[in-house]
């Protein structure tokens, strides 16, 4: 087996360490030493993009907040998803190593992504981002790195003041939340729940859960004016 080869590090706005790690050409995102992301498992991130994006595919201008960069699956599928001249991608991520990284160490693992003119990074986090887009998404999509995801209501309502009338909130989740279901529903979302295999490659058995807030249906501009 090749060796573990540790490839950047830096310290998060949270004071918590972030790695980046790599062997045989797979990927590794560790915080405090804990693995959070990984280019072999992102089963999760494909699925949340699939689901974010599949009620607005008639959007002409389809416009999704993706809050964490990660390893750039879910922003990746979610442009294959929504591959439209004038759709916007915008990517809430506070750590500008990381942004930096996918230049220097990930380039060869999604090609030109973050080039893409309809890509843009706001170094910021997702809730930030949120407030300053009141009804501009029509998806905001994110995964939880941590046990729990811990949403405010106040975040909560931000989200929603931040998704456009038919679009949804989702979050990548270890496992079923009820209290964050709860939370987001007192934001006004109607909330589900799916299942998405953690890797993306073999016959894998283990099983993330995504949390599905929409808020209300979605209306193509064309049917509105019919």
């Amino acid at each position: 087996m090749k060796p573990l080869i540790q490839l950047a590090e830096t310290e998060l706005p949270t004071g918590a360490r972030l790695e980046l790690q790599e062997r045989d050409s797979s990927y590794f995102l560790l915080e405090d030493g804990v693995q959070t992301a990984s280019s072999y498992a992102h089963g999760g991130d494909d699925r949340v993009a699939e689901l974010g994006a599949a009620p607005v595919k008639r959007a002409n201008q389809p416009s999704v907040l993706i809050v964490g960069l990660g390893l750039g699956f879910m922003l990746r599928e979610a442009m294959r998803q929504l591959n439209r001249e004038k759709a916007s991608f915008v990517v809430a991520e506070p750590c500008r190593a990381l942004v930096e990284w996918h230049h220097e160490h990930l380039a060869a693992l999604h090609p030109g992504l973050l080039d893409d003119p309809r890509v843009s990074i706001q170094y910021c986090t997702g809730v930030q981002a949120a407030r300053q887009a009141a009804g501009k998404y029509h998806a905001v999509m994110m995964r939880s790195t941590h046990e729990r995801c811990t949403l405010t209501p106040a975040e909560a309502n931000d989200y929603s003041a931040a998704v456009k009338q038919g679009g949804m909130l989702l979050i990548l989740l270890a496992r079923p939340d009820k209290k964050l279901e709860r939370v987001l529903q007192q934001a006004g979302f109607d909330t589900s729940v799916d299942v998405a295999p953690v890797s993306h490659k073999g016959k894998q058995t283990a099983q993330q859960t995504i949390l599905l807030a929409r808020k209300g249906r979605f209306v193509p501009y064309a049917m509105r004016r019919k």
